[in-house]
């Protein structure tokens, strides 16, 4: 058994001289696409606007989108050795949009329409598999930051108002109805992912990853959320 063994092990030390001889320690920064999604959020906006209907109020669920825009993020990072690197980077991880409709007695038509916005700060350490001399590296990721969640509540619709008129009598006049209001909070997260990069001339570097934050939000702003991020990026070696 001592003969298979060391013909594995040779071609492996082999490979690892090579991605070791072709290495040298850099600093890179560059700037990513996302694609993120807010897994759950639509329906915990269904249960929280279903929380609002009683005997004298009705509120309907409208539409509701995870993902409505896209978003970026910039980082940067120093890899000291072929399988190590440290990374940090600001991200905007795009807008999630739920509506509904609010119906009582005071309000014949109240439309609501609310947009959250993600905003991210992340650390992470990095572990690389370089893929013999052809440039490609496999890698993950772990590590953490803070998130800021901004809610931006839009209200269209009519209200009726009660009037006293002079001689005692009253009357109820429909009034339309226009706000925006904002909330924001904050807090920590962890998150890990994966991906594959492609080095070019030790010059640049173009890479497509998946990540996961499994703890994004809080009960002010509905509740946590997981949040998933597919991403293709570039950046420059210096």
């Amino acid at each position: 058994m001592v003969r298979p063994l060391i013909l594995l092990v040779v071609p492996a030390a082999m490979l690892a001289n090579t991605a070791s001889a072709d290495f040298y320690s850099h600093r890179y920064g560059g700037i990513s696409v996302l694609d993120s999604q807010f897994s759950g959020f639509c329906t915990t906006n269904r249960e929280f606007v279903n929380s609002l209907n009683s005997d004298t109020q009705r509120a309907t669920p409208g539409a509701c989108t995870e993902s409505k825009s896209t978003g970026w993020k910039i980082y940067g990072g120093w890899q000291w050795t072929p399988h190590w690197a440290f990374e940090a980077d600001l991200r905007d991880s795009g807008e999630s949009e739920h509506q509904f409709t609010v119906v009582n007695p005071r309000l014949p038509g109240l439309n609501v329409r609310d947009r959250v916005t993600t905003r991210m700060g992340n650390a992470f350490v990095m572990g690389h598999i370089p893929v013999g001399r052809s440039g490609l590296s496999l890698f993950g990721k772990i590590g953490g930051g803070f998130w800021l969640n901004q809610l931006t509540e839009y209200q269209e619709g009519e209200a009726i108002f009660q009037l006293l008129m002079s001689d005692g009598s009253s009357e109820d006049v429909t009034v339309p109805v226009s706000g925006k209001f904002r909330e924001n909070a904050s807090g920590f997260h962890w998150g890990y992912g994966a991906g594959v990069s492609y080095h070019h001339r030790n010059s640049w570097t173009l890479r497509a990853e998946w990540e996961v934050f499994p703890e994004v939000g809080s009960d002010e702003l509905r509740a946590q959320h997981q949040l998933e991020s597919a991403s293709i990026g570039l950046s420059m070696h210096f």
